[in-house]
């Protein structure tokens, strides 16, 4: 792809690009522009941690099988499962 079809594609040429770097770079970008890199959080200002642990081969088999259903993440099914078991015990 080159640079024509991506400034269509994205709906900005270089030289708007150039400017807002310009901007950014020297402390005038505007407010309510801040950019974050990554995805957005789920959990506005609680900072997620990584959690690791190890199931049968089989029980990650299901829990796939019922995610293809639902059209959810691991991540999103194992955050569910925790809530929910939290709400049982509170």
């Amino acid at each position: 792809m080159d640079r024509t079809e991506l400034e269509k594609k994205f709906g900005i040429s270089g030289e708007e690009l150039e400017k807002s770097a310009q901007a950014y770079e020297s402390g005038d970008w505007p407010e309510g522009k801040t950019i974050r890199v990554g995805r957005p959080s789920i959990y506005n200002d609680d900072q997620l941690e990584s959690v690791t642990f190890r199931l049968p081969r089989s029980r990650i088999r299901a829990i796939d099988e019922i995610l293809v259903q639902k059209g959810e993440t691991r991540s999103e099914f194992l955050r569910e499962a925790v809530d929910k078991a939290i709400a049982l015990t509170t």
